[in-house]
């Protein structure tokens, strides 16, 4: 294993026909150096940056620093050089001998053409959880586009991400009942731009922006009762459902992918927040018309979308949606605090049982993984995981104070929900919503994506479901909450409020 200093695409381009080439991502977390990067390497492990030490374990192979060139079998790689420096740049790797050519392929990114560092460890031991391959026709071409559509999703994902929540935010003081389409919508363009591999960043703000601007209004519209708009979210889910099973690249390389420098496939904390708004509204839409049966296969839909193993293995997702899916359950329900407490639990080990099938029918992934080392290593990935939100929201003096004052806004909002006079049967969507978020700044570790999104899904949520197109009792006529009217009208006509129990 050979160390080639200031390796770039165009040295490999020339050697490209010795083996298999690569971009390898050289640690986890939103920095990296020269050190973290060779105890990565030679350990086979990587560690966040934010908690700062190297990798633990001993060190597994011996590289050594040289020149691009010999026979093999080798591998040539390059890595960072000097001190701390952004984890925002891929590296050239080669693997040459026997079975290798094309583009190198990975269990632990599933992106063809993309490696970790902990893979070089294990492929220069002969292990079976190594480097593969596949063929190309034009290797080095397909990585270099590989490199900038990753490059191009980075840079526009902020600023996608803020004007997506702007216009829905627009949308809920404006149109109410065009907040949670146009949402939806948002989702639907992101994976749209995702399948056709659009990265420039003009082009996905004005699909973002035509998308829940023009596309909220339309479907909000056009979707005028709750099967409708149900069946509409629903089928959000069923989206990102097959273009996870059929090729997840296509959601890991969209605008609000994966950032590919720790998570590389499946879901991102931001998408998976997004989801909770389909998820919750969709569920909670089809059980008033078709009953707690809808309600159920809504909510394991949603879960075999965000954590199975084979799409969006997001186990921390898991956990979130199980969470605002007992909650949505037992608000609607009319139930009491008790059965809250224990609706939470059993949504969890039903959850982690849900994972546990997929691991035993052939599923593989990280959230597996964790599963593996028993209560022990859950305890202990969950521990991680606090500690990482801490460590991201207190990574700087601005980014503790948005996730204060995003936080402060959440509350306010779900306070003013809980001031209303109606029962808290008719407020448990947003209720169910903000529980989901609350669990999420725990398990997760993106508190200032789980916020801003948290905060304008909240407001899409609760403005178009405690308006009068959400009926005024789940348990009496559906016609009342049917969108046969404009929003005036409809509040003109809506009965008063029953007085909470």
């Amino acid at each position: 294993m050979v160390v080639v200093p200031g390796l770039t695409l165009d040295d490999l381009e020339a050697a490209q026909d010795l083996g298999a080439v690569g971009l390898l991502n050289p640690g986890a977390g939103p920095e990296t150096s020269g050190e973290l990067a060779r105890a990565a390497l030679v350990r086979g492990e990587v560690r966040n940056s934010l908690r700062g030490g190297i990798p633990p374990g001993p060190a597994l192979i011996a590289p050594t620093r040289g020149e691009l060139g010999g026979t093999g079998p080798a591998i040539y790689l390059g890595l960072p050089e000097g001190g701390r420096q952004p984890n925002d740049r891929r590296y050239p790797i080669l693997v040459v001998g026997p079975g290798y050519e094309g583009l190198l392929t990975s269990e632990s990114t599933r992106i063809s053409g993309l490696v970790s560092v902990a893979d070089v460890a294990p492929t220069a031991l002969g292990r079976e959880d190594g480097l593969g391959s596949q063929t190309a026709s034009n290797p080095i071409g397909e990585l270099r586009s590989l490199d900038r559509r990753i490059d191009q999703n980075n840079d526009v994902r902020l600023p996608a991400t803020i004007l997506v929540c702007a216009l829905v935010l627009a949308l809920a003081l404006v149109a109410p009942w065009a907040a949670v389409p146009g949402f939806a919508a948002a989702l639907l363009a992101n994976l749209a731009l995702g399948i056709a591999g659009v990265t420039s960043a003009w082009a996905v703000l004005a699909a973002f922006a035509v998308a829940v601007a023009v596309g909220g209004p339309i479907l909000g519209a056009a979707l005028r009762s709750e099967l409708a708009l149900g069946s509409f979210l629903v089928s959000v889910l069923a989206a990102y459902l097959l273009a996870l099973g059929i090729d997840g690249t296509t959601v890991a390389l969209s605008p609000f992918g994966p950032t590919q420098n720790a998570r590389y496939y499946g879901l991102s904390n931001l998408l998976e927040t997004m989801l909770l708004v389909p998820a919750l509204v969709g569920a909670a839409l089809l059980y008033t018309v078709l009953g707690w049966t809808a309600f159920a296969a809504t909510g394991l839909f949603a879960f075999v979308t965000v954590a199975g193993n084979r799409f969006g293995a997001d186990g921390g997702g898991a956990i979130v949606l199980a969470a605002g899916l007992a909650v949505l359950a037992v608000l609607l329900a009319g139930a009491s605090r008790r059965a809250l407490a224990l609706a939470v639990g059993g949504s969890l080990i039903l959850a982690l049982g849900l994972i546990g099938l997929d691991a035993a029918t052939g599923g593989s992934s990280h959230v597996t993984s964790a599963l593996a080392d028993g209560p022990v290593g859950l305890g202990g990935d969950l521990v991680e995981r606090v500690e990482l939100s801490w460590e991201r929201a207190t990574v700087s003096w601005g980014a503790g104070l948005a996730v204060v004052l995003l936080l402060a806004v959440l509350a306010f909002l779900v306070v003013r929900t809980l001031r209303r006079p109606e029962p808290l049967e008719e407020l448990a969507v947003p209720l169910s919503f903000a529980a989901a978020i609350g669990v999420s700044l725990i398990v997760n570790d993106s508190p200032t994506d789980v916020l801003l999104i948290g905060v304008t899904g909240y407001a899409a949520v609760a403005a178009g479901m405690l308006r009068p197109r959400w009926p005024a009792s789940f348990r009496s006529s559906l016609s009342s909450a049917r969108w046969s009217s404009s929003p005036p009208a409809a509040a003109a006509t809506r009965p008063p409020p029953r007085p909470r129990p």
